[in-house]
């Protein structure tokens, strides 16, 4: 009987050191771990060039105390009884990675910064991701020295409030430690095997919340003790990207000065130059430069080289103007066409697509309906002569092959007659 009222007495405590611990949570703290609310602080993302803080007539901008540094400084210095998880994202552009990671790591030691992690990847674009911890009260100087090794491309800057979080584990870990004190007591006195079975498994689910909570609290305590700074180096990238630029321009008349003029008049048979100015806007060498418009009728072996040469490479920037001469035809059109091949220092052909870039003519040619005179119908003539021969000849290459049907029936209508006459 005596045994039984213990075990009565000892879950009924059970029950109530239960019941108070969920109670025990402080006005506007958490019921559960699922249920934390963080304060973040204001966040400041800076965009390449700017400088924090400025408004774009050099001063303070509105409701800004000052740079982001100053801000985060104010942050560290004013508000003490704060927790205050600093965190920032650099990028920045250098030269060379790996002499950079050297100054990196020389601009951080005399700060007590530690280089936590560090990701780094070769070949046509190389990249470092550093992860870096330092104290709070020289977490704006460290992004200083960063953002000064190269060119700063982006920053952003967080600064996360975990002041309630810290109390309300606090007061948790507190009421946690209470209630597992209150099961050993009761472990110590359990009468029999069953209540020490049921103390026991209970005693083991509040120390393993305990030990999660004090995990949490650790966890916040870190992140705010040591400020976080991910700074990412890039060097520029060295992708190939050729590119080439024409422009096609017509001057009326032969030997006539390139370039000429984008829109043209012009009426059928009058003498014309094509112009092409082929500029290389890519960073890239190329060579064997080929220029045409079939659409007029344009061969690029009749080019004439006005400016530059054919036979050397065009280097970036550099340009070439191309001439053609020809005369107005009412049934051409505009149709220009570019190639070329992309080498690298050593002259060896780059297999990367070209881009090109063609800006075309606007022709107008007025067809010429006056009635034919002595050139034009001698012209006429010639050309169909010139016609009559073609399928002249073509008929009788096409009959050769087929030349010894004939004769070998003549040769056999002429032995068939010799034999009739015997």
């Amino acid at each position: 009987m005596k045994r039984s009222l213990f075990a009565l007495l000892a879950l009924a405590l059970v029950l109530a050191a239960c019941t108070g611990d969920d109670d025990s949570a402080p006005a506007g703290g958490f019921a559960d771990e699922d249920s934390y609310s963080t304060t973040y602080a204001a966040t400041t993302t800076m965009a390449p060039g700017q400088t924090p803080g400025i408004s774009d007539d050099g001063g303070a901008a509105p409701g800004d105390p000052g740079t982001d540094a100053e801000r985060v400084a104010a942050l560290t210095t004013a508000n003490l009884a704060r927790m205050i998880i600093f965190t920032a994202t650099i990028e920045v552009e250098v030269e060379d990675i790996t002499v950079a990671n050297a100054e990196v790591q020389q601009a951080i030691a005399g700060l007590g910064g530690i280089l936590f992690g560090q990701e780094t990847t070769t070949g046509d674009a190389p990249r470092s991701v550093l992860t870096i911890k330092i104290a709070p009260e020289n977490f704006d100087r460290a992004l200083e020295r960063l953002a000064g090794i190269g060119d700063l491309i982006s920053q952003t800057i967080y600064a996360d409030d975990v002041t309630d979080r810290v109390v309300d584990l606090e007061s948790r870990i507190a009421t946690s430690e209470a209630s597992v004190l209150r099961l050993r007591a009761l472990l110590e006195t359990a009468p029999g095997i069953e209540e020490v079975v049921a103390l026991e498994s209970e005693l083991l689910r509040r120390e393993t919340d305990l030990e999660v909570l004090r995990g949490q609290l650790r966890t916040l305590e870190d992140q705010v003790a040591l400020a976080t700074i991910v700074l990412i180096l890039s060097e520029p990238s060295r992708i190939p990207e050729p590119a080439i630029e024409v422009i096609e321009t017509i001057e009326l008349g032969h030997d006539a000065a390139c370039p000429g003029r984008d829109e043209v008049e012009i009426d059928e048979g009058e003498p014309m130059t094509v112009c092409f100015v082929v500029t290389n806007v890519g960073d890239t060498a190329l060579t064997e430069i080929e220029v045409w418009d079939s659409g007029l009728g344009l061969d690029p072996d009749d080019v004439v080289v006005v400016e530059g040469d054919l036979a050397v490479a065009l280097l970036p920037g550099e340009r070439l103007v191309l001439a053609y001469e020809t005369e107005a035809d009412f049934d051409r059109w505009v149709s220009v066409s570019v190639s070329a091949i992309a080498v690298d220092e050593d002259d060896e052909p780059i297999y990367y697509e070209i881009a090109e870039d063609v800006e075309a003519v606007e022709l107008t040619v007025i067809e010429d309906t006056s009635l034919p005179g002595f050139t034009d119908a001698l012209g006429t003539a010639w050309d169909g002569m010139r016609w009559l021969g073609g399928v002249v000849v073509l008929a009788a290459g096409l009959a050769i092959p087929f030349l010894w049907i004939p004769l070998i029936a003549g040769g056999v209508w002429w032995w068939r007659r010799r034999r009739e006459e015997e």
